[in-house]
C-alpha cells in the first residue's frame, strides 16, 4: 500500500494536530498510511510529560498542551516538521523503532549537506556537538501512530531561550542556516522524506522475508539503494478546516432578495455580493442595499482567493453608467458602493469608466453618497488617479488584501507598496474625500504582520479599515489556513483605533462593503 504524502505549507499547530486525531480515529486496516509535511506558525508545545515550570518566562507565544511524548519544545516559521500516520501494527514496528528510523533520517539528511549528527541513548532527537538540531516525539492510539519530528532549518532560535527545552535547563540549539546550510524549509523536507520511506520499505522487505530465505545481505543493500533512488513526488492537498460556529452563515432566500436580483438582471447589472459569494448577501439584500460591480463579470487576473471568473473580458457596455445611474435612483439608495473586476486589458484600467459611472449617479441622485472600490491600476496609476479626481467620490477604498509576505501567494501580479501609494495619491488629489482599505485574515499571516499593514496604511493616510475572515470559496481556491476568532479580532480593532483610524469594521463575517453606508455615516 502506497504512503500518501501531504505538503501542508503553514498552519496553525493546534488544528493539524486535531486532524491527526480525527484521521487516526477514523482509519481502518485499509487506510494509507500518511506522511504530512508542514511549517507552524510560533507556538510552544508541552508534551505528556511536560511541566509548566519549563516555560521560564512569558513572552506572549501561544502554549499548547498536546498529546505526544516528551517535554517542552518550541515550533516556529522556518522549522521543518514532518508527521508521520503510519499504521505501526500493519508494520510491526514498535514505538522504539519508529522514534529510531526518525532520528536517522534526520542524522542522514544533515550527512548529505556535510553535517555530524549523533542521536544520544537517554535524551530522543538529534544533536550536532551538544547542541539540539531535531526533536521528536509521537503518539500511539489503536495500533497506529501520529506526530513526528522536527528539524531546525533557518528560524528565529530566541523563544527556545524562554525554555527548558525538552526539560533540560540550558541545552542550547542549532539550525542548518547557522552552520553554513543554506535552503529552503520545503526543498530540505525531500531528503527527510526519502530517508523516512527508504526505511519504512527496508522494514517491510526485511519483515516479508522468511528465516530460511536465501536472500543475502548484499541482496538487502541493494534493495536500499534502489530505494533511496525512487523519487518522491509531495502532492499539495491542503487540510480542510472545519468551520467554527461563528462562521457559519444560513443563505436566505426572500421575495425581496429577488425583486432585486430581477431589477439587476434587467439591466445588465452585477453585484460583487452575488460574484465573489459574500456571506453577507442575504442581510444587505434584505436590507435593500448591494455593492454594483461595473465592466462585467470576467476578471483580467487569477487571483487564488477570488471567486469572480477570470479570462477576456467583454468590450465596456456604453450604456452601463446611464443604467447603474437609473438603477440606483429606483432603489431610492442613499449609499451604494461601485467596484469592478480588474481589467488590465484597458489602457486606463478602467479609471475613466467608472467616472462616467460618478457622473451619472450623481445626475440622478445628487444626495447619494458614493463609495468606489477599486483596483490597483497596474502601472496606470498616475493616469487612473488624474481621471477620477475629476469626478470625486465620497469614499476611495483599495484593498491590500493581506500582508506582503503572502502577496506572491495571494496575490500575484500585484505589489504591496504601489497599493499603498494610490491610496496616498487619491488622497492627496482629492483631501474631501476618506480613505478606506481592507485585508482578509486566516491565509498564513502573523499578528506583527497584521499591526504592521495597519501602522502602513496609518502612514500613508487612510482612515478606514476592515478586516474579516477569509473564507475559501471552492475546493481549487486557496485554502484557509486558520478561522480567527472573535477575541483576536476585537483585538486587532483596538489597535486599530489606537492607530487613529476613525472608523473600524473588524469581524469574522466583515466584508469591505458591509455596512458601507453605516461606517461613512459615523464619520460625517
Amino acid at each position: 500500500m502506497q504512503t500518501v504524502l501531504r505538503k501542508l505549507d503553514q498552519q496553525d499547530y493546534e488544528t493539524v494536530w486535531r486532524e491527526m486525531q480525527t484521521f487516526t480515529e477514523d482509519r481502518d486496516k485499509d487506510t494509507a498510511d500518511e506522511i504530512w509535511i508542514v511549517e507552524h506558525p510560533a507556538v510552544y508545545t508541552l508534551g505528556l510529560n511536560g511541566k509548566r515550570e519549563h516555560l521560564l518566562t512569558n513572552n506572549n507565544i501561544p502554549v499548547v498542551e498536546t498529546d505526544r511524548g516528551g517535554q517542552v519544545t518550541y515550533h516556529g516559521s522556518g522549522q521543518l516538521v514532518v508527521y508521520l500516520l503510519l499504521d505501526i501494527q500493519r508494520l510491526n514496528l514498535g514505538v522504539r523503532r519508529v522514534v529510531t528510523l526518525l532520528e536517522q533520517a534526520m542524522i542522514n539528511t544533515l550527512a548529505q549537506y556535510g553535517i555530524k549528527a549523533i542521536a544520544k541513548p537517554d535524551a530522543p532527537g538529534v544533536y550536532v556537538a551538544d547542541k539540539k538540531i531535531g526533536s521528536v516525539g509521537i503518539r500511539v492510539k489503536k495500533g497506529c501512530c501520529y506526530h513526528g519530528l522536527s528539524l531546525n532549518n533557518n528560524m528565529d532560535l530566541m523563544p527556545f531561550n524562554d525554555i527548558n527545552t525538552c526539560g533540560y535547563p540550558d541545552l542550547a540549539v542549532t539550525q542548518l542556516a547557522d552552520l553554513g546550510v543554506k535552503i529552503e524549509t520545503y526543498e530540505l523536507a525531500v531528503p527527510v522524506v526519502h530517508q523516512i520511506l527508504q526505511a519504512i520499505n527496508l522494514e517491510k522487505k526485511i519483515m516479508s522475508l522468511k528465516a530460511p530465505s536465501r536472500t543475502s545481505p548484499q541482496t538487502h543493500q541493494r534493495n536500499a539503494e534502489k530505494l533511496a533512488r525512487i523519487p518522491i513526488k509531495v502532492e499539495k492537498p491542503e487540510i480542510v478546516l472545519r468551520k467554527p460556529d461563528w462562521i457559519r452563515v444560513k443563505i436566505s432566500s426572500n421575495e425581496n432578495i429577488s425583486r432585486i436580483k430581477k431589477t439587476l438582471r434587467e439591466n445588465n447589472l452585477y453585484t460583487v455580493c452575488e460574484e465573489a459569494a459574500c456571506p453577507n448577501l442575504g442581510e444587505c439584500f434584505s436590507h435593500g442595499t448591494a455593492t454594483f460591480m461595473i465592466m462585467g463579470d470576467i476578471c483580467t487576473r487569477r487571483c487564488p482567493f477570488c471567486d469572480v471568473a477570470h479570462g477576456k473580458p467583454k468590450p465596456l457596455d456604453q450604456n452601463e453608467a446611464m443604467n447603474l445611474a437609473k438603477t440606483i435612483k429606483a432603489m431610492a439608495l442613499k449609499y451604494v458602493v461601485i467596484t469592478s473586476v480588474d481589467r488590465d486589458d484597458l489602457r486606463d484600467g478602467g479609471a475613466g469608466h467608472f467616472a462616467d459611472c460618478i457622473k451619472a449617479i450623481r445626475e440622478q441622485s445628487p444626495t447619494t453618497k458614493i463609495e468606489v472600490l477599486v483596483p490597483d491600476f497596474r502601472g496606470r496609476m498616475d493616469k487612473a488617479v488624474d481621471i477620477l479626481k475629476q469626478q470625486p467620490c465620497d469614499v476611495f477604498n483599495h484593498n491590500l488584501e493581506t500582508v506582503p509576505r503572502l502577496y506572491k501567494e495571494a496575490r500575484p501580479g500585484a505589489n504591496y507598496q504601489e497599493s499603498l501609494t494610490l491610496l496616498q495619491k487619491y488622497k492627496q488629489a482629492y483631501p474631501q474625500a476618506m480613505t478606506k482599505s481592507g485585508i482578509m485574515l486566516g491565509l498564513g499571516e502573523q499578528e506583527q504582520e497584521v499591526n504592521k499593514v495597519m501602522q502602513d496604511l496609518r502612514d500613508h493616510g487612510v482612515s478606514m479599515l476592515t478586516l474579516g475572515q477569509y473564507l475559501q470559496p471552492s475546493k481549487d481556491h486557496l485554502a484557509v489556513k486558520e478561522y480567527i476568532s472573535p477575541e483576536q479580532f476585537d483585538k486587532y480593532a483596538e489597535t486599530a483605533t489606537a492607530l487613529g483610524f476613525k472608523n473600524v469594521a473588524s469581524a469574522p463575517l466583515v466584508r469591505s462593503s458591509y455596512h458601507a453606508d453605516l461606517q461613512a455615516k459615523e464619520l460625517t
